[in-house]
């Protein structure tokens, strides 16, 4: 069935792969100590006389990107322009749950999440994406992405190339499946184009010296191959969360869903030359999708082949060029094992040869089940083993790891820096990673670990964990705020609630809302008590409205 659908959505694919070539657009860099982030309903047009329904951060499709310094205080001012719930994920920032922007970050239709946090990072390329539960995939595919840019001391010491869009270029690659009325398909069993930073068949133009290429794959589930087509050597200097030690030569990078690298060209010496940069698909390892699927064969029209995905056309040097490569970079030191505690994650399939519906530990994600809890300070050791017929890409939230093993044997040099995506082999694949829970502790704000594809997320190939207060330490848990309620989780069908507030903090109102935005209850002036009778099985977002503004909390109604 998927090789007759493959075919015909392939006649749709043809123009999109022979066009004349477009300019790369460069995403706007937002900056600074505030951000404003509006989500909104946008228009493209991708195909000639078409155009295509898209969702985009301060624009149609995509969004800015966000340039960041490590120390620095930000606050991002997200609103959300939709006519649907949405949350925003920092990905790969280390920051408290309450700022991670998972799916228990819920904004409403109209109103506004503004996170604020010192930034934490190492100099690296991160991004940003909707999270909402069940709602991931169909955000990002329509548009919703954008890029985070973090600098640190020790990097700008290195006198890496910097320039934003002169010898630093942002690039996001993603695998969209179009119709035939070239409007977006939230589906990834067909992928049938590809787009980089948001057109096809894009060229650049790069100056004669060493260039940065940051590389993200945001594709909801299929791995790129990355090379050049004369097969000319690169230097990965950065994997997801950091710089490794050393640059790593290579003519080929394989990145899965939500992955991101950072590359140095060396362009000097060919000015007038154009280089293609190329994915190779058919190299791919059995069983990543976007290569051969382990039973054999290809799903979408573009798998297991190799394709152009952008030429660069080298000009003149820019003053004070970039000539030279760093030998070292940083030193990463992966947390001591010894004293470590240890976790194991299973990855199975229903039926064992389905290709669409998944289970960690064999269970699917409930949200309002806490899979385990860990402690602040705590060193953990996981092991993941994938029983699966395809690879996945592993994503955990909140906090970096290392990878010590994969199948058991060391990892290749370019993922030894500081991750937060590993793709897990198939078929029996093993990864162990060492992670430890710094700085943040929330007992009733979980953080999220995840397959990074999409649908496998949505469907709920997916956990969470509660990282708790060390013994000495105290929490800082978001209800023990302004304005708190008591309790959460109630089991009777018309119990009552107790709102509590801090002097000079009047409540004005109480909206209650249910995960898909509708308003279930308000309550004008309320005492200090509202009734649970007409709230929601499930999670209910009680929305408090305060003299000092808004503040929104979960409760759990069995």
């Amino acid at each position: 069935m998927h090789k007759y659908f493959a075919a015909a959505i392939f006649l749709f694919v043809l123009p999109a792969l022979t066009w004349a070539q477009n300019p790369l657009p460069i995403p706007a860099a937002l900056s600074g100590n505030e951000i404003n982030l509006p989500l909104q309903q946008g228009v493209m047009a991708f195909y000639p006389g078409f155009k295509t329904q898209t969702v985009g951060y301060n624009g149609p499709f995509l969004g800015p990107t966000i340039i960041l310094d490590q120390g620095q205080q930000v606050t991002l001012n997200v609103h959300n322009q939709l006519n649907d719930t949405t949350t925003v994920h920092w990905h790969g920032l280390h920051v408290a749950p309450k700022n991670d922007g998972n799916q228990h970050n819920v904004i409403l239709p109209g109103e506004n999440w503004s996170p604020s946090f010192t930034v934490m990072d190492k100099a690296a390329t991160y991004w940003y994406h909707p999270h909402p539960h069940g709602k991931t995939m169909e955000q990002v595919v329509k548009g919703a992405a954008g890029l985070i840019i973090v600098h640190d001391p020790e990097e700008a010491a290195l006198g890496l190339p910097q320039t934003y869009g002169v010898d630093d270029i942002p690039l996001v690659f993603q695998f969209k499946t179009f119709d035939a009325g070239k409007q977006l398909v939230v589906a990834d069993e067909a992928d049938n184009a590809v787009l980089v930073n948001g057109v096809f068949s894009p060229v650049a133009s790069l100056p004669a010296q060493i260039v940065r290429l940051r590389l993200l794959n945001g594709s909801s589930g299929r791995a790129f191959r990355f090379g050049f087509s004369d097969s000319r050597s690169f230097q990965q200097i950065a994997s997801d969360a950091g710089l490794l030690d050393t640059p790593v030569s290579m003519s080929r990078l394989t990145l899965g869903p939500g992955d991101r690298a950072e590359i140095l060209v060396d362009l000097m010496g060919l000015q007038g030359s154009t280089l293609v940069l190329k994915t190779y698909g058919n190299e791919l390892p059995q069983g990543f999708l976007g290569g051969t699927m382990m039973m054999g064969g290809a799903i979408g029209p573009l798998d297991n082949t190799a394709f152009n995905l952008l030429s660069i056309n080298v000009i003149a040097q820019t003053n004070n060029p970039v000539t030279s490569i760093p030998a070292t970079l940083t030193q990463n030191m992966p947390w001591q094992e010894a004293g470590a505690g240890t976790r194991s994650f299973n990855f199975s399939a229903q039926p064992m040869m389905s290709m669409t519906n998944f289970f960690i530990n064999g269970l699917k994600y409930n949200m309002d089940v806490i899979n385990f809890s860990v402690v602040q300070g705590q060193t953990e050791i996981w092991t993941i083993t994938n029983q699966t017929m395809m690879a996945h890409p592993f994503h955990v939230h909140g906090n970096p790891f290392y990878v010590l093993k994969v199948n058991n044997a060391t990892p290749p040099a370019n993922e030894r820096g500081r991750k937060d995506v590993i793709m897990v082999p198939p078929m029996g694949g093993t990864v162990k990673l060492i992670t430890r829970f710094e700085d943040f502790s929330d007992p009733d704000m979980p953080y999220i670990y995840h397959c990074h594809i999409l649908s496998h997320e949505d469907t709920g190939m997916m956990g969470q964990f509660i990282v708790n207060p060390a013994p000495s330490s105290s929490s800082n848990n978001p209800m023990l705020g302004h304005v708190r309620i008591f309790p959460t989780l109630v089991t009777q069908g018309d119990a009552l609630l107790q709102i509590a507030a801090d002097p000079g903090w009047e409540v004005k109102k109480v909206e209650v809302y249910d995960l898909l935005g509708r308003r279930l209850m308000a309550v004008e002036k309320p005492s200090n008590q509202i009734s649970t009778e007409n709230m929601a099985r499930g999670v209910n977002l009680v929305q408090i409205k305060t003299n000092h503004g808004i503040q929104t909390i979960k409760v759990v109604k069995n």
